[in-house]
Order: structure tokens, then C-alpha cells, then sequence
């Protein structure tokens, strides 16, 4: 015979919270504690865990650089939530004392004695701000998150030092995290470069005058960079400069790019010839399949209206849909439709692939594939300079040069301006944006079945 028994004692106060302690009471001399105070208390003790904050100081070795060492980073941890605020230090991993959470002064260690102290004295500076902020955000007695903590010119009132180097390390990895492979890479070259012409560990950012430009420019030039590379160069530091100020850096004095010249100059830019064009189509390569390969993606890009050689790597096999090939450009964004000649689809059935990409050019996701798709142009513009030479070509044949083609048959055929334009997805040419209502996609279809008709004489 059972008798069960279930009493409430009494009304528990457990820091604020009133909660029923109920004890089931069975016969047999055993009594069983069901204790929701216990539960609770343990739900409370698992809360606080979960909103202490942690911060420390580590290598992310999540991503080695070329020359083996780290980016510096803090990382935090609240509601067990991480995030890593990068320091713009890169150092080996035997010259870093995670224990003590400082940079050391080792044999291998590219910086100076003196420079050590700076850095670990800036680290500690940056760590006391981070500490301030999350003491800050719990004196609200409100719920924040990592982001608050990490927040863009949270930290106090005190004026960061900002470095040159180490800033554009910081936005080097911003941009890898954003998946801005392509701005990252951009940092990334002009860091070497300025690194070169520093010829230190570093500088500050208020050394950024209006010499220290034209002194680099000079440097660039003497190094025999041609006037396009001098520019892509100061623009990317002219970018790097504006985005330091958004963040917080106060420049004196004049703007240093005030009388820098950052446009690009015009380059001459060769179309091949019909005849040309035709002598490439015919030329067997099927005993180098590496030669035959380039020179058909060279064709497909003259193919689908000069499609650019990035824009022909992202292709999927879902961008063809009732004959239509519609993809959006990776430069303007621009949407591009393209009905499916049979010189395509038959380069579409030549390389079909396993993936979910039209051409087995880059495999897995694009920003992981960045590498592969930089690799693969040197590659095929190298391959593309044998061709030339094979198909006695005297145009210096690149990817560039299909789409240019293109563009210049179809001018030769009579094509508006309006059309060529829509057909190349520029965007920034106000008259294109007036014509793209004025005619229809059938237009464009004829135009270009015309152009890239190479059995054709005349256009």
C-alpha cells in the first residue's frame, strides 16, 4: 500500500525569486527531495558563468602569413559569443609569450629591443581600454553583447596611437572577414610595397604627409613601376588614409593626396581582327590541352559578349535556364542576359564538370577559391602569349582583349553605343543607362549572333 504525500513547506526566497519547495514523502522509510531551489540555483550559477567575460591575448593561428608568423589578436568571449579584435601586429609564435600575454625580445624576432616595448606597451594600453569598456557595460546593470564590448570608438576617451603597417594589417583582415578577398589581396600588395619603401617595422600615421606621398611615388617609379601600378598603389593608400580617419585618426595639416595623381592613365587597347579571330578558332591545340583550354575560354569570353575572365570563373550551371545564360557582373553588378549560341554551348558540353561551376576552373566556394581564380588568369594569359605566337597573332592576346574584340566588331557592325555598352554590363556611362529602355534583348541576341559569327566574310 502506497501513500503519497505532497507538501508545500513554505515560500523560499532565493535571490529575488520565490520558489515553491516541495517534498514528496514515500512509504518504505525513504523520503526523496525534489528540491526546485537546488535547480534553480544551479541555473542561476550556469547564468553567471555564462555572462563572465573573457579576454586574452593570442596568435590567430587560424591564419599563418607567408613569412610564419601570426596576427596578433585578443580574442573575448561573453555569453560564451567570440570575437577577436586584431591588433595589427603580426609575430612568430616563438617570439610571443601567451602565458604573459606580451611580444618577447627573441633571436628570431624581426624587431628591435625598444621596439618590443613600444608594441607591449601599446597592447597593454589597448587591453586597459577593452577592460574599461566591459566595466563600463556592467555598471549598466543591462544585458550587453561582444559586439557592444568590441564596439567601433568604444573604448573611452583615450586617443589610440595609429601606425601605418599595422593599421592596414587590421583592415587586411576586416576585409578577409567581410569575404572582400579582392580588396584584401589589393591591401595586401600595397603593404609590401610600402613596407619596402619604409624600411622599417613601422611608421605613424602622422608621417603620412604630403612627402612622405611623393616620396613613395618616386620609390615606386624608380623601381621601374609603370604610371598605372604608381597609381593603383596611391589610391589603395589613399583608401586605406580616409578609412584611418572614419576610425578616429585626426591628420594636421594638408590632405596628402591633394596633389597625388591617383587616376589611372588610358592604355591602348588592341582588338583582333575577324581573320584573327578565325585563325584562333582553327588552331588545332589538341596535343596541349592546357593551350587548348585557354584559348577556349578565350573564345567563350568573345562568345558571350566580351564576358570578363572573374565573371566566366563564378559561372554555375544554374545561370543557364530555357537557353538564357543570366549572371550578374562581379565588378558593376550589372545583370546580364545572354542567349546560348551553339559556339557556347558547345565549350559548355566540351568542359562540363562535376560541380556546381560551368568551367572546372575553381572548386568549393568563391572566397576560398579566390587563390585558384588569381592563379588560374596568370596561368591562362601566360598560355595565352604561346598562342599568339602559334596562331601568328601580333596582338598581345590576354583575357582582356576577347572582351575588347567584341566590343569593336560590334562597333564595325553598326551597333549602337546603347547596345555595346548593355551588352559589356558597363554601367557608369549615363547614356547607356538613358538607351537601356529603348531597345530589347533581341537586339543585343542578333548583334552578337552576327559578331561572333566567324564563318562570316563580311559584318
Amino acid at each position: 500500500m502506497y501513500f503519497n504525500y505532497i507538501y508545500q513547506i513554505t515560500i523560499l526566497k532565493v535571490e529575488k525569486l520565490f520558489i515553491p519547495f516541495l517534498v514528496s514523502c514515500v512509504t518504505g522509510g525513504k523520503i526523496v527531495l525534489i528540491s526546485k531551489v537546488n535547480f534553480v540555483l544551479l541555473r542561476l550559477k550556469q547564468k553567471k558563468q555564462d555572462m563572465i567575460t573573457s579576454v586574452k591575448l593570442m596568435l590567430n593561428k587560424s591564419r599563418i602569413l607567408n613569412n610564419g608568423s601570426y596576427p596578433l589578436v585578443f580574442q573575448v568571449i561573453h555569453n560564451r559569443r567570440k570575437k577577436l579584435l586584431y591588433t595589427g601586429y603580426r609575430v612568430k609564435e616563438e617570439v610571443f609569450d601567451e602565458l604573459e600575454g606580451k611580444i618577447m625580445n627573441g633571436v628570431s624576432s624581426t624587431f628591435t629591443a625598444t621596439e618590443v616595448v613600444k608594441m607591449n606597451r601599446e597592447l597593454r594600453k589597448m587591453r586597459n581600454r577593452i577592460d574599461t569598456r566591459i566595466r563600463q557595460l556592467e555598471r549598466t546593470r543591462e544585458e550587453f553583447t561582444v559586439e557592444d564590448i568590441l564596439a567601433q570608438n568604444a573604448f573611452g576617451t583615450g586617443k589610440p596611437q595609429f601606425y601605418l603597417l599595422r593599421y592596414i594589417n587590421a583592415q587586411i583582415e576586416r576585409k578577409q572577414e567581410l569575404k572582400k578577398v579582392g580588396m584584401a589581396a589589393a591591401y595586401k600588395s600595397t603593404r609590401s610595397s610600402l613596407a619596402k619603401f619604409i624600411g622599417r617595422p613601422d611608421v605613424r600615421m602622422s608621417e603620412v604627409d604630403l612627402a612622405f606621398v611623393r616620396r613613395y611615388e618616386d620609390f615606386l617609379y624608380s623601381n621601374g613601376s609603370s604610371g598605372n601600378t604608381v597609381s593603383y598603389y596611391l589610391r589603395n593608400l589613399r583608401s586605406l588614409y580616409n578609412q584611418a580617419v572614419t576610425d578616429g585618426y585626426h591628420p594636421r595639416g594638408e590632405y596628402p593626396f591633394a596633389k597625388a595623381q591617383t587616376r589611372p592613365a588610358k592604355t591602348m587597347k588592341r582588338a583582333l581582327s575577324r581573320t584573327d579571330m578565325q585563325n584562333l578558332a582553327d588552331l588545332n591545340l589538341e596535343n596541349e590541352p592546357e593551350l587548348e583550354f585557354a584559348r577556349d575560354l578565350y573564345l567563350f569570353s568573345f562568345y558571350a559578349q566580351g564576358m570578363a575572365f572573374v565573371d566566366i570563373v563564378l559561372l554555375r550551371k544554374s545561370d543557364i535556364c530555357n537557353g538564357v545564360l543570366t549572371y550578374s557582373r562581379h565588378k558593376s553588378k550589372q545583370l546580364i542576359r545572354i542567349a546560348v549560341t551553339p559556339q557556347m554551348q558547345g565549350l559548355i558540353d566540351k568542359y562540363k564538370t562535376e560541380n556546381e561551376y560551368l568551367f572546372p576552373i575553381i572548386s568549393g566556394e568563391y572566397a576560398s577559391g579566390y587563390k585558384q581564380y588569381r592563379l588560374a588568369l596568370g596561368r591562362i594569359n601566360r598560355h595565352l602569349k604561346k598562342i599568339a605566337v602559334a596562331a601568328d597573332i601580333k596582338v598581345a592576346l590576354t583575357t582582356y582583349t576577347a572582351r575588347h574584340t567584341w566590343a569593336t566588331l560590334a562597333r564595325d557592325y553598326g551597333a549602337p553605343i546603347s547596345v555595346i555598352s548593355a551588352g559589356l554590363g558597363h554601367t557608369s556611362e549615363e547614356m547607356t543607362r538613358v538607351y537601356l529602355k529603348d531597345f530589347d534583348v533581341s537586339m543585343l541576341n542578333q548583334v552578337n549572333s552576327i559578331v561572333t559569327n566567324l564563318s562570316l566574310i563580311h559584318i
